[in-house]
This record gives structure tokens, sequence and C-alpha cells, in this order.
């Protein structure tokens, strides 16, 4: 319902309500001779304040409801990166796989672990490390479609949802994402003793059940350690198995 429906509706009550009260009373009280000046009150009356308090009021709700979906909105992502967090992704990544499993549908995730994040910081400060994790964000942001679900997980850690994506559509975006943080500057470091911040990458497809989100998760987190084990700023695949 709109505010000024609700308004109007609301202003209509109070003056019906007024008169009808209006008419009780003077009828009780032996009032007819002055019954239309009061009828006459009892409708001027509210159809002056009722707007006036009623508009107030759903401004008011409007308000708090503005704040209170802020909120949610707010509780949902991390602060710094604005990715959604870890809770957010953990409940959507079960409804993602019972809706893949409902339509047959692929599912695909990428795991992004920052390499040397801990060096960043040492070397350059804790500010070096904050630019260095919001622009793997915006990256992963900008590589992401509408539908799919970037999220900030750890400290350096990153996961990027494709729903309907196939294992092979994961490797391109995840290659392309390798592509991209490797072409990134970030201010505060030195070319010339880090040139580039790279990330190392495991993609894991969804499995047919009894397959879950913890195991689903666990493939591709092997996936990203087999990267990193392998020399870093790399894609590792895991398809799925039967």
């Amino acid at each position: 319902m709109g505010r000024v429906r609700s308004v109007l509706i609301i202003t209509a009550f109070s003056v019906v309500t007024s008169l009808v009260i209006t008419i009780i009373v003077c009828a009780a009280f032996g009032l007819t001779d002055r019954m239309v000046t009061d009828l006459l009150i009892a409708t001027i009356v509210p159809l002056i304040v009722a707007p006036l308090a009623s508009g107030a009021a759903m401004g008011l709700l409007v308000e708090v409801e503005s704040a209170r979906a802020e909120l949610v909105v707010m509780a949902a992502r991390d602060a710094l990166t604005q990715l959604y967090n870890r809770r957010f992704f953990t409940e959507r990544l079960d409804a993602e796989i019972e809706r893949a499993r409902r339509e047959s549908l692929p599912l695909t995730l990428l795991l992004v672990d920052i390499d040397h994040f801990k060096q960043i910081n040492d070397t350059y400060g804790h500010a070096a490390g904050d630019q260095a994790l919001q622009q793997v964000a915006q990256i992963l942001q900008l590589q992401a479609r509408p539908y799919d679900v970037s999220a900030r997980i750890g400290g350096e850690e990153f996961v990027l949802m494709l729903p309907a994506a196939s294992i092979a559509e994961g490797f391109a975006v995840a290659e392309r994402v390798l592509e991209l943080v490797y072409s990134l500057r970030v201010p505060f470091l030195d070319p010339a003793s880090t040139p580039h911040v790279t990330v190392s990458v495991g993609v894991a497809s969804l499995n047919a059940a009894p397959d879950d989100a913890d195991a689903f998760l666990r493939r591709a987190d092997a996936a990203m350690y087999q990267a990193k084990n392998s020399g870093r700023n790399r894609v590792v695949v895991v398809g799925a198995t039967a």
C-alpha cells in the first residue's frame, strides 16, 4: 500500500469514526439542536489533523524500514571489501546446491587466495594489505554475473560462486581473475621489489548427491592449496567425481 493511499484511508477512517461518535453523543444527550455544527466540526478537524498525523507516522515508518533494510545489507557484507561475508555465502551455497539438484544444473566454485599476503602486510603495512584486498574484491565483482555470489570468507580468501556454470566456464573465469590481479598495482607496494600481486585459485564443480556444501568447499579449498603448492599464481581445477 502506497504512502498517499495509506494517508487517505486513515483520514477517511478518522472522519467516519468522528462522525459516528458525534452522532451517538448528540443522540444520547439530546443535543440534536446543535448536531449540524457538531457534525461540521467532526468532519473538519479529522480532515486537518489526520493527514498531518498519519503522514508524519508514515514518514517515520518509511525511515525505520529503510534503516532496517540498510542494517540487513550491512550484516551480509564484509565491511572492508563490500563483498558478501561468509555467513551470507554459506546460506546462499546451501540454497544454490538445492536449486542445482532440483533443476539439474551445474554449479561451480572458485576459491581465491592472495599469495604471500602476510609478507605484504609485514613489509608494507596493513594499509597496503587492505588495498590489495579491496582491489582483488573489485576484480571478483567485475567478473561476477548479476546472479553470481562473490564473498570474502577469510582473511585473504575469497570465493566466487557461479550458478549454472560448467567447470570449463569456471576455469575461464578463474584465468581472467588471475590475469587481472597480476596486472593490478597497489599504490603502497614498491614495484621494484613486489611488482605484482598474485592469487592462487581452486575451481571445483558440484558432485552428484550426497555431495554437500562442506565437501564441495573442501574440494575447492584443496584445489586452491594445490595451486599454492605448485608455485602460486595459477589455477587448479578439480572436476566432478563419480
